[in-house]
């Protein structure tokens, strides 16, 4: 008999074997014959030629010998164990090259979950963990992971690093998904103790430093380590130092806290400045004050790289008083820049669709206000594709009438795209106001709030005789609340019986309130977005 047969033939016996019962027509009918058992289980299982009670050592002592001669070990179930403790199966798979980036990773865990519930040491850990990357290396699979595994392992042979450092090392380039969340909290735990006055600014440091160094002795990084590790450089240096270095090193290793606290700080000056409480000028050097803190700590964004290049306009003199206070808001605050320039552009756009205003009358709106913005240094694709449309209004190329359609056009674009990312359902939350209060939410200047009824929130309001209903418009677009006879029309007619109601335009943040003094059904809609429709039952 040829090798290849032989091993064809042995493979069969192995599947017979494997199978049993299975592939035994008879199997049943052996049963019913009172055939018994023995010690080694069966004696319905087939193992090869052979019942397995016939076989030395029964099935399992076959299904060893077997498959461990023919098949992959990598499929089979081994065993792991440590002189000290019991027994602990390690599953193994087929390094796949498909699957690498979850495979890999998964099995390592296996190992180094042994090793952090102690059943296993940290050399067994070890020997586990070469074993998984070893099979993946023969089979000549590889990725920035296998390959960042290999180059500790290689640390550790070399004695650089010691056997649990090694295997930490190993758990966290293996998921390297949560080395910044884990160097995060470690630093979170010393910077929290510091800012509840629990330890000093010097110990604070000493501890950010050992967290630090911590994961450098590790031999893992990432881009926030780094960003510390200049920081840190800084305070040895002298460059920072106390509370300062404390606080670069918090905002450095939590970069999406810094932009939330930039706008924050200067909001509250800001703010002052659109109360009355504080002039320009002292805005200004508010502004400035709290540019300089953010920068004085080595930190940076692309908002305070924003305002800089303001602040330098302001320096310059190109910038000056209320002008360069509201440029360093809308630059400070982009997702501001859109809404707000929509609403000014639409109390020019809606009068002229009403009629109130000309096309020349209306374009000079438009330019007027794309003007006002881009004297501020303030720009965004939006403000530049209506500034193209200028641009083909002031050639002659086009009528003012087709610019303005091309205009609204534009805007509804922007109105949807912010829209859709507002939420995943798109449906804004409800917001908590005193009874009676009927919120116009954010986005319902665009169609398509009409399909879930939140244009107006609620919609279908139900008061008393007597009782003042108020609106607060919390849109950043103007609205009206304007009487119907009724709703469900595409373009409502304006009611004129006796009763009728207007607001009038409400601009962003302004607030309405009607008194109904007879019961009944009142309809009503916004003249600016007819698709927007509600209803007040007076009882």
């Amino acid at each position: 008999m040829s090798k290849t047969s032989m091993v064809v033939f042995i493979t069969a016996i192995m599947i017979v074997g494997i199978v049993g019962t299975n592939v035994i027509p008879n199997a049943e009918a052996l049963k019913g014959k009172g055939v018994g058992t023995s010690q080694y289980g069966s004696s319905t299982d087939i193992c090869g030629l052979v019942l397995c009670s016939d076989y030395p050592g029964g099935k399992e002592a076959y299904q060893t010998n077997w498959f461990k001669t023919f098949l992959n070990p990598s499929v089979v179930s081994e065993k792991t164990h440590s002189d000290d403790h019991d027994e602990h199966e390690v599953s193994k798979i087929v390094p796949s090259a498909n699957n690498a980036d979850e495979e890999f990773p998964a099995q390592l865990d296996e190992v180094i979950h042994m090793f952090e519930k102690g059943k296993i040491s940290a050399d067994e850990a070890i020997d586990g963990i070469k074993e998984v990357h070893d099979a993946y290396v023969d089979a000549k699979i590889s990725n920035d992971i296998i390959d960042g595994v290999g180059e500790k392992l290689a640390l550790h042979d070399n004695g650089s690093l010691n056997t649990a450092d090694a295997v930490e090392s190993v758990h966290l380039t293996a998921e390297p998904q949560n080395v910044n969340p884990e160097y995060q909290g470690a630093l979170d735990e010393v910077i929290h103790m510091f800012e509840k006055g629990k330890i000093s600014a010097d110990e604070a440091i000493d501890g950010i430093k050992e967290v630090h160094d911590g994961f450098v002795g590790l031999y893992i990084t990432s881009d926030l380590i780094e960003g510390v590790d200049v920081i840190i450089g800084h305070i040895d240096s002298g460059k920072l130092s106390g509370a300062d270095a404390v606080e670069s090193v918090h905002l450095t290793a939590e970069p999406q806290n810094v932009n939330p606290e930039y706008q924050g700080a200067l909001d509250e000056v800001i703010h002052m400045f659109e109360k009355g409480k504080i002039s320009a000028d002292e805005a200004i050097d508010g502004i400035k004050e709290v540019h300089d803190g953010f920068v004085g700590l080595y930190i940076t964004s692309d908002l305070i790289e924003g305002v800089d290049v303001i602040i330098g306009h302001i320096d310059s003199g190109k910038l000056s008083g209320a002008d360069a206070v509201e440029s360093v808001h809308l630059t400070a605050e982009p997702q501001n820049v859109n809404p707000e320039f929509i609403g000014a552009l639409d109390e020019y756009l809606h009068k002229f669709e009403l009629n109130e205003l000309s096309a020349e009358d209306t374009i000079a709106g438009v330019i007027a206000v794309h003007s006002g913005l881009t004297s501020l240094y303030i720009s965004s694709e939006l403000v530049e594709d209506v500034g193209n449309q200028i641009n083909v209004y002031n050639s002659g190329n086009d009528s003012a009438e087709h610019v303005l359609h091309e205009i609204h056009e534009v805007i509804e674009d922007a109105e949807l795209a912010a829209v859709a990312a507002m939420s995943d359902s798109g449906i804004p939350v409800m917001k908590e106001l005193p009874p009676n209060h009927v919120d116009i939410p954010k986005g319902s200047g665009v169609p398509g709030c009409e399909v879930d009824d939140w244009c107006y929130m609620s919609a279908n309001l139900h008061v008393h005789l007597g009782d003042t209903v108020t609106w607060v418009n919390s849109d950043t677009l103007p609205h009206t609340v304007t009487s119907v006879s009724s709703t469900g029309a595409e373009t409502p007619t304006p009611n004129d019986e006796d009763g009728l109601f207007d607001s009038g335009f409400m601009s962003g943040g302004d607030e309405w309130s009607y008194t109904f003094n007879a019961k009944g059904e009142y309809y009503y809609y916004c003249q600016l977005h007819p698709w927007m429709q509600g209803e007040i039952n007076v009882e």
